[in-house]
């Protein structure tokens, strides 16, 4: 029984804030409709009905093949259709349960259409996650609702399996897929080949000090490679026994049932062999001799997409954890300095010619979380000038004309239409589009010198082709047959085109000729792409295990092998994991003999859905988990939020029935929130008190009941663009408290020979209170991106204005105003900051609230907006300055585990120094004189804090100490820091 009670204080534990994830909202003009499958109900906009019918024939299909492997068939699930916008993605997610699809396509797309992509990897999440609800945890289900199934789903099923998996499925059901494709393998291959296989702890939580591949790319050759050696009952094994035990490493003992080995052994395991098997692959190949471009950081630095604008000087985008992702210069003593910094990308290429960087850059609605933008810009490395060349627009992979006046790019619509267009490199305006195929999707073009050819890869049924535009006729000619064979990036060399190609089992650079003929010209360790041809030498990057290096190869140096003569001597485990599988969706078939499902109306005041519910007072708003009983909704369009619960803490008996809500459907966010409840009033008459003037008892045995009401509106207005992120968010608030009158006996004592006698009674009356509170306020930051390991913003300014008053009503609490500022300045050395706040408040005093013996006048304040310094408890106030300054850095990044105990990824440390002044009127009562009573406090010291991972939990800990030294009381001041970063548990494609 005591180890059902621990999962059950776990789970509730963990859902506190972590499982009810709201993404965001689309625009309010949507009108939606919906369509019910045997399977799925999905939801979208009605202008998507022609692709959504499409979505729903490719989830019917996979659903056929999806859970094979996994044994296991999902019951019916919500499918939410995100269409407008730029950015691609999906997720999963349980409570409440969902899917959402982000429908645009992106320039990395393998090569597989794209939402047959989003089909298979999601669907994969929905069984893999619909699998732990059984036994036990389906027990758990029926007492605490969806909530069960993703809280067991967070305390004991790794990320990297839950990725790994995933693109397991992508690539065993399909003829492309991620785990086929060289790229997604060469950062677990240098790394382990070059450096060392890093501790399990390290590969799932990641690091600051090294670079360490993502949970996809880890768990894809973590999964497939068990799943190659020990058969498909291994991780079928190990959902079953979690859903069925969900109490100390169920995930883990499932595993072991197959492979006779703990998962960290299992990890070792597979990646000794895949290292055995990956220099096998290696000592076959001959390298071809290049010279470095740029030098190796061992701290992992990327140069991508390098363009020669002439001999002194390369353009290459440069990325990687330590960096802003930013366009560099690159001198040939490999030297290399900041040229722009652009706003969020993409990953895909950016486009160079004569002295201008022509890129596309993501942008947020103003409002609307799932829409974003994806617009053309330029910038001139002399004169320095950025122009915004098109607005609103959903335009990718921009290539500049020789001539600098045309941008070839790829226009996608809102219904996933898909063409090449032509813009005015200065106004933006669309010359020319061309469509390709049967809407086939286009990759990265490219002019030529002359102007009037584009080349580009495109998309279609048959998988990947390299074809030509003639921009004058608008007529294609395929210059490489369609494959399932990786192709990217083709740029013109002359009359030939090079391009990148997965013939080998590595990325190489390979050449096509107008004839067709087919050489491969690199051969490396770990991968090439992105070349282009300066003078007689190649230029590309070329990737190690500290990131990608710009190279060059000399001409004579080339490989120049036949595609014929190319062989392929990857490890290949895509074709074992294919073969376990019962066959793979036939889209074409399907398709062809698409269903046509009855489309419905869905409105969008479909407003309550409830997901989760509790015997425990688990209020995700507040974050407090109680005694009582509670329940929660948030409705598929993620427009509605709320909660109903009874809180039974003794300690919250005013506010014991609270239900709360949040509507973000509208272009202002509206909160509601009512909470009623009672406390007791009892005076025992047996007490006596000497008074002044008197004896006296007080009697009383009665409740006062408080209702209290919050509405509150604000509106996030995001202005984000650039390098910088700029939010600016007026708000305003209304607060009612309502308590209800109540009487309290006074009874006047005597002496008397016997002893105490009541002589008199009087009844003291507390009116009833209305309380109405306001509350205004304006935000607004401008923060620059941080890298990964930036402990904060390292440069940025914010700006809050607030101020409260009670107008009417019977209660007075008078008004304060508050005015708060923070700067972010560079810090000494890379990734340390400055933060100065400064602040400031006004109270104007409320009702007099002393008693008769009291010498100085007592009144109601507004509790205070800001701070003390670090060490002081809180004064009282009518006028208030504080000033913070903190030095902040990261101290050490060790990585230091204690396998299976706890892992610790990093420590950080903060100097601050603190001061404040406060000033109080006091007013004496018996002369009404006055005087101002003014207070110094400051405080030094420093904090630091450790960010931990407990018992291999998928949540970050952060835990801490702090030291402050109180010059103004000339004391020490002690304290424990702690913090739990939870958050939405949600799976996704990317």
């Amino acid at each position: 029984m005591k180890k059902y009670l621990l999962i059950f204080a776990l789970l509730l534990a963990t859902n506190i804030k972590a499982q009810y994830y709201v993404a965001g909202t689309d625009p309010a003009s949507i009108k939606w409709s919906k369509i019910e499958t045997e399977h799925f109900k999905l939801i979208f906009s009605e202008k998507y009905e022609v692709k959504a019918q499409y979505i729903a024939n490719l989830l019917e299909e996979v659903y056929k093949y999806g859970g094979e492997s996994l044994n296991h068939s999902p019951k019916k699930i919500s499918v939410v259709l995100h269409n407008e916008t730029s950015y691609s993605n999906g997720f999963v997610t349980w409570a409440p349960k969902r899917m959402e699809l982000f429908t645009a396509p992106n320039q990395r797309m393998h090569a597989q259409e794209w939402l047959q992509q989003l089909a298979m990897h999601e669907f994969r999440h929905v069984v893999q996650i619909d699998k732990l609800n059984t036994s036990f945890t389906k027990f758990l289900s029926y007492v605490l609702g969806e909530q069960a199934v993703g809280g067991v789903l967070g305390l004991y099923v790794p990320l990297w399996f839950l990725e790994g998996d995933a693109v397991v499925a992508e690539t065993a059901l399909s003829q492309s897929g991620r785990g086929r494709l060289p790229w997604f393998e060469q950062g677990m291959r240098a790394q382990i080949m070059d450096k060392k296989l890093y501790s399990y702890e390290k590969a799932s939580f990641g690091s600051y000090k090294d670079y360490v591949p993502n949970h996809y790319e880890m768990g894809y050759q973590f999964v497939a490679g068990a799943r190659a050696k020990y058969g498909t009952d291994i991780w079928e094994k190990a959902l079953l026994n979690t859903g069925r035990n969900p109490f100390v490493i169920p995930f883990n003992q499932g595993q072991k049932k197959e492979s006779g080995i703990n998962k960290v052994a299992l990890y070792k395991d597979v990646f000794n062999d895949l290292k055995s098997q990956w220099a096998h692959q290696d000592s076959i190949a001959l390298k071809v001799q290049y010279y470095p471009v740029t030098s190796i950081d061992k701290s992992f630095v990327s140069f991508r997409y390098p363009h020669v604008i002439n001999d002194s000087l390369t353009i290459a985008e440069l990325s990687g954890p330590g960096e802003v992702r930013r366009f560099v210069g690159i001198k040939p003593s490999g030297a290399y300095e900041t040229v722009y910094i652009p706003g969020s990308r993409s990953t895909e290429p950016f486009s160079v010619s004569g002295n201008t960087i022509c890129w596309a850059e993501l942008i947020p609605d103003a409002r609307w979380e799932h829409r974003y933008y994806s617009v053309i810009k330029t910038y001139n490395i002399l004169t320095k000038k950025l122009n915004r060349v098109t607005h609103k627009t959903n335009y990718f992979a921009p290539a500049l004309s020789r001539d600098e006046q045309k941008i070839a790019l790829v226009k996608t619509s809102y219904n996933n239409e898909y063409s090449l267009a032509i813009i005015d490199a200065n106004t933006g305006a669309e010359l020319h589009t061309y469509s390709y195929g049967n809407n086939d999707f286009i990759y990265t073009p490219q002019w030529n010198d002359k102007g009037d050819k584009i080349v580009s890869v495109v998309l279609g049924e048959e998988g990947k082709s390299i074809v030509e535009l003639d921009v004058k006729t608008g007529k294609w000619n395929a210059v490489l047959n369609a494959g399932y064979t990786e192709v990217s990036l083709p740029r013109y060399n002359g009359n030939d085109i090079v391009f990148t190609g997965s013939y080998s089992g590595l990325e190489e650079i390979y050449s096509l000729t107008p004839t067709g003929a087919v050489k491969q010209l690199t051969q490396s360790k770990f991968g090439a792409n992105s070349a282009v041809v300066f003078k007689n030498s190649l230029v590309y990057s070329n990737y190690t295990a500290d990131g990608y290096q710009v190279v060059k190869a000399d001409e004579g140096n080339l490989l120049n092998k036949p595609l014929d003569d190319v062989q392929n001597h990857s490890v290949a485990l895509y074709e074992t994991i294919s073969e376990q599988e019962k066959g793979q969706p036939n889209f074409a078939d399907s398709l062809m003999n698409q269903q046509n499902y009855d489309v419905k109306k869905y409105s969008k005041w479909n407003l309550f859905n409830v997901h989760s519910w509790a015997p425990a007072n688990l209020n995700p708003v507040d974050a407090e988990l109680t005694m009582g009983v509670s329940a929660m909704s948030q409705n598929l369009l993620g427009s509605a939020v709320s909660s109903i619960g009874y809180n039974a803490d003794p300690q919250m008996s005013r506010e014991k029935y609270y239900f709360n809500f949040q509507y973000r459907g509208w272009y202002p966010i509206i909160d509601f929130t009512i909470n009623h409840g009672d406390d007791k009033i009892f005076y025992d008459e047996t007490a006596l008190y000497a008074g002044a003037v008197d004896t006296f008892a007080l009697k009383a045995d009665t409740k006062r009941y408080q209702t209290q009401i919050k509405l509150g509106s604000y509106i996030p207005i995001n202005l984000t663009k650039g390098r910088f992120s700029n939010l600016l968010q007026p708000s305003f608030h209304y607060n009612f408290i309502n308590q209800s009158a109540y009487d309290v006996d006074r009874i006047t004592y005597t002496q008397t020979p016997q002893g105490w006698a009541p002589s008199q009674t009087t009844t003291i009356h507390t009116p009833e209170l209305n309380y109405h509170n306001l509350e205004y306020g304006l935000y607004y930051h401008h923060l620059r991106r941080r890298s990964v390991r930036d402990v904060t913003t390292r440069w940025g300014q914010l700006i809050e204005l607030k101020y409260a008053h009670t107008p009417f009503g019977n209660y007075d609490a008078g008004s304060i105003l508050g005015l708060r500022t923070r700067l972010y300045f560079p810090g000494i050395l890379k990734h340390h900051a400055i933060r100065v706040d400064n602040n400031y408040q006004y109270k104007l005093v409320g009702e007099e609230i002393s008693s008769d013996e009291s010498i100085v006048a007592q009144n109601v304040k507004y509790g205070d907006l800001y701070n003390y310094p670090r060490g002081y408890t809180r004064g009282t106030n009518d006028r208030m300055y504080s000033f913070k300054g903190d030095y902040i850095f990261p101290l050490i990044n060790p990585d230091l585990t204690v396998p299976g105990v706890m892992y610790l990824k990093r420590i950080t440390t903060n100097l601050f120094y603190d001061y404040s002044n406060t000033e109080e009127d006091v007013v004496f009562k018996n002369n009404q004189q006055s005087l101002v009573y003014s207070q110094n406090f400051q405080s030094t010291g420093l904090e630091m804090r450790g960010e931990f991972h407990f018992f291999r939990f998928l949540f970050p800990v952060t835990l801490g100490y702090r030291y402050a030294r109180l010059i103004t009381t000339n004391q020490n001041s002690h304290e424990f820091l702690m913090g739990v970063a939870l958050s939405g548990i949600a799976t996704g494609k990317e």
